[in-house]
């Protein structure tokens, strides 16, 4: 009885996953089988094939994705900022001068109605704080801010929330460009589709005297051997196994 090689394939990162179909149409391409030999598993290597480069610009998002860490960072550095103000502000309490004791009120009542202000979403926090920023630094409240020395907290947080803008907002007008890509959907797909070929090919290669089918079968599981020691390789930390071929 001829078997598919068994393979997990939850357990493929979605880049591997991609590696895993791109190398089954590689090994098929280097042969010398023909796909037109059945047409019904030519339509599903057809419509498979036409899936991977869609598959392809999901992964390219997902890359881009990394950018979401210089946002968060850049994030952090802003919310430690308003931190240090905070604490800047706050020795202040008992001052001995009347100068002092109105700027500590007036500058405490202003961040007091933007407590929390660091746990909206992006976007709330950024308005927020823009308009803290434009408060601080307005006439209104500067002289205060002088008398407490704490001028330079005040620009710290300006800079650190107008470089967050300036990251935030390429990346927000880099996914408008771009079309966004359901990855779970596109694999799920692509998953169900390649598993219906290949149970195609392995019932036929039990059933017909043709070889194609058993050579096709011995090309999928060629693949799935790899990957399949790819995956038992990462769960078992044994990288010494894992020896990505180049043209993967």
């Amino acid at each position: 009885m001829k078997k598919l090689m068994s393979l997990d394939y939850p357990r493929l990162h979605h880049a591997e996953f991609g590696q895993f179909i791109v190398r089954f149409f590689e090994d098929f391409n280097s042969s010398t089988l023909d796909a037109n030999t059945d047409l019904d598993f030519k339509r599903m290597f057809d419509n498979i094939q036409a899936q991977i480069s869609t598959y392809n610009a999901a992964l390219d998002q997902i890359r881009a994705s990394k950018e979401s860490a210089k946002i968060a960072e850049a994030d952090a550095v802003r919310d430690r900022d308003l931190q240090a103000l905070r604490d800047a502000v706050r020795p202040y309490r008992n001052a001995k001068t009347q100068t002092e004791k109105d700027a500590y009120t007036t500058i405490r009542l202003l961040l007091n109605q933007y407590k929390n202000v660091q746990h909206a979403s992006y976007e709330e926090e950024t308005n927020r704080l823009n308009t803290l920023v434009e408060k601080l630094l307005s006439s209104e409240y500067s002289f205060h801010i002088s008398a407490l020395g704490i001028v330079k907290f005040a620009n710290h947080l300006s800079d650190s929330n107008a470089e967050f803008n300036s990251i935030f907002a390429k990346r927000s007008y880099q996914t408008s460009q771009k079309q966004t890509y359901d990855v779970k959907g596109l694999r799920k797909t692509l998953t169900h589709d390649y598993r219906q070929m290949a149970n195609y090919i392995v019932t036929l290669a039990n059933v017909k005297s043709n070889p194609f089918y058993t050579d096709v079968l011995a090309i999928l599981n060629n693949g799935r051997t790899y990957f399949s020691s790819t995956v038992l390789a990462r769960r078992t930390g044994n990288k010494e196994s894992l020896t990505i071929k180049s043209n993967l």
